[in-house]
């Protein structure tokens, strides 16, 4: 086990924690394994085309008159 976990890199690692604990808050919350996957996708799969642009909705809340 010592020379399997060496062979990782602490980000891979670290990257499969976070979401196997959306997996898991998702399985406590109630959700059936459908649910959950959604859930999960639904949370990982938030995608910019730039790190330095702020999306549509979120300007449009920081927009003020």
């Amino acid at each position: 086990m010592p020379k399997a976990l060496a062979s990782v890199s602490i980000a891979t690692i670290r990257k499969w924690e976070h979401r196997m604990r959306r997996w898991m808050e998702a399985y406590r919350d109630g959700l059936n394994a459908k649910d959950a996957q959604l859930k999960v996708r639904q949370f990982s799969s938030r995608t910019y085309t730039s790190h330095r642009r702020v999306p549509e909705t979120t300007a449009a809340l920081l927009d003020v008159n």
